[in-house]
């Protein structure tokens, strides 16, 4: 429940557009729940390369995916 407070409150103030918001923090938090964290990393990546986010809202993304990261 943390992570959505944290990410909604990220891509807003990131300047994210509000039509690829949900998407972001739904298929990033699957991703990496479901897969790994470095298939959440490339969805990012990908976004990058489609231009919905910068390479520095991509790093804070990154970040806040490492915070949330649980290593075994």
């Amino acid at each position: 429940m943390e992570y959505k407070y944290e990410m909604r409150l990220v891509l807003s103030k990131l300047g994210i557009l509000e039509e690829h918001r949900s998407n972001l923090l739904a298929t990033i938090w699957a991703r990496g729940e479901r897969l790994t964290t470095n298939e959440s990393k490339e969805f990012l990546h990908e976004k990058l390369e489609e231009g919905i986010i910068d390479e520095e809202q991509q790093q804070t993304l990154i970040k806040i995916v490492d915070n949330y990261t649980v290593r075994r």
